[in-house]
């Protein structure tokens, strides 16, 4: 079989503060152990191929010196609204790694979705964060999402979207910044085993499409960014905070806002 591992840095093992996940050799340590857990965890499974993609920040958190053999990486986070992750669809499972609750979510730590600045996403009039989002996109592809790990309000709410997902809790939220963290020799026990079920039952984890034309809003907080995309691009506004879209196809309607978003953070 073919997986595709995503990473964020936020939901890994000991990271606790923004700091840590944004800037700190801390934080890619805490990535590899984790990552590598999973690896070897979906390795136990069988001879399968894995490709790594880095969703954290600019993408080049991974140690590709640490990778295993015929373990291939995407970094840069390329934008292709026609290629899947900028390697295809060929995948028989999606596994995220170091993943976190949405924005705005009462006691999750280092909650967000995607960017800070943003109070909340919407897909076809429900709420959800970036667990929910790389689902859809996946699931659009006929990739089912069939792991998660990171906190415990992470993993809940993946198991919202399908109780079917295999979750690996590395630490449990007490607050904003807070958390009971699992030591790194602990989490990659749970990381492992996790995986391994995971890469066990992909064949029976259904895909999560979205439902098309696939509608989205975004609800911005009060920031610089809304000030920049109200100048660039006042033709997405709904309402003064909030911007819309829509389109037949989801990866490339999500793509095309991404580069909108791309040219936002670079004018602001």
């Amino acid at each position: 079989m073919r997986f595709l591992i995503m990473t964020d840095i936020e939901g890994v093992t000991g990271v606790t503060t923004y700091q840590q996940a944004e800037n700190s050799q801390f934080g890619r340590d805490m990535l590899m152990n984790d990552l590598l857990a999973v690896i070897d965890g979906i390795r136990a499974n069988g001879d399968h191929e894995i490709v790594v993609y880095d969703m954290h920040t600019d993408g080049r958190n991974v140690d590709m010196s640490l990778l295993p053999e015929n373990v291939d990486a995407v970094v840069g986070k390329p934008i292709l609204g026609d290629l899947y992750r900028g390697v295809g669809a060929d995948f028989d499972g999606l596994f995220l790694v170091g993943l976190h609750a949405m924005g705005r979510e009462p006691g999750a730590m280092l909650a967000h979705s995607y960017l800070i600045q943003y109070d909340a996403i919407w897909l076809n009039g429900k709420k959800v964060g970036e667990i929910g989002i790389e689902a859809a996109l996946a699931g659009e592809q006929g990739i089912p999402l069939v792991f998660v790990s990171g906190d415990d309000k992470g993993c809940k709410e993946a198991l919202a979207l399908n109780p079917q997902i295999v979750t690996a809790v590395v630490k449990e939220s007490l607050g904003d910044f807070q958390a009971r963290c699992f030591t790194p020799i602990k989490t990659r026990g749970i990381l492992k085993e996790a995986a391994r079920k995971a890469a066990e039952k992909a064949g029976s984890i259904r895909p999560m499409a979205p439902e098309l034309p696939a509608q989205i809003q975004i609800d911005f907080s009060q920031c610089r960014y809304l000030e920049v995309m109200k100048q660039l691009h006042p033709e997405l506004f709904i309402e003064d905070d909030k911007i819309a879209f829509s389109g037949d196809n989801f990866l490339r309607c999500w793509s095309e806002y991404l580069l909108k978003e791309k040219e936002m953070i670079t004018n602001a």
